[in-house]
This record gives structure tokens, sequence and C-alpha cells, in this order.
């Protein structure tokens, strides 16, 4: 999971601008629905990486209470990335297709 979510902090910025570029033009709503979902298993994804993110114990330099906040915050984080991500496959999918 780690070397997932590694390769996806490289991919995530391009998606976000694809998908951006893809929701100003007109979407299809099936494309929204499809967003959406991915966007649940990004939040999911979110929730279970967020512990592969942090590093080791020794380089903390936030409390614990900072640290158990900043869990909610990644994995809405990774629920928008994934909405994006699904638009920009729309994208691509309409533009190449």
């Amino acid at each position: 999971m780690a070397i997932f979510l590694w390769i996806f902090q490289f991919i995530s910025p391009i998606a976000i601008i694809l998908g951006g570029l893809y929701l100003l033009e007109d979407p299809s709503p099936a494309s929204l629905i499809v967003g959406a979902l991915s966007a649940v298993l990004g939040l999911v994804v979110g929730i279970v990486g967020w512990a592969d993110t942090v590093p080791p114990r020794w380089f903390w330099v936030k409390s614990r209470k900072d640290l158990a906040g900043s869990r909610f915050m990644t994995a809405i984080g990774y629920a928008i990335q994934f909405f994006f991500l699904a638009l920009a496959i729309f994208g691509l999918v309409e533009y190449f297709g």
C-alpha cells in the first residue's frame, strides 16, 4: 500500500489538473456519479493508508493530537484526488476515444 501511495503522489497533480479541465467543460452525470463513488473509495484509502504516510515516532515534530487530526484531512485529500482522477480518466477517454 505504501508503494501505491508513493506512486499516487506523482500521478495525482496531473489527474487533478486534467479532471478540473474536464469538470469545467460539460461533464456527463455518469462521470460525476463515478467520481463520487471513487471519492468514497479515496476516503477509505486515506483512512487506511494514513499510517503509511506518517513518519516513525522519532521523526515526529507534532504532538499526538496534531497527528491524529491530520488523519481526517489526509482522508479528505485522498477523496478529492480520487474524484478528480475519475474525471481525468473520463476526459482522456472522451478526448482520445
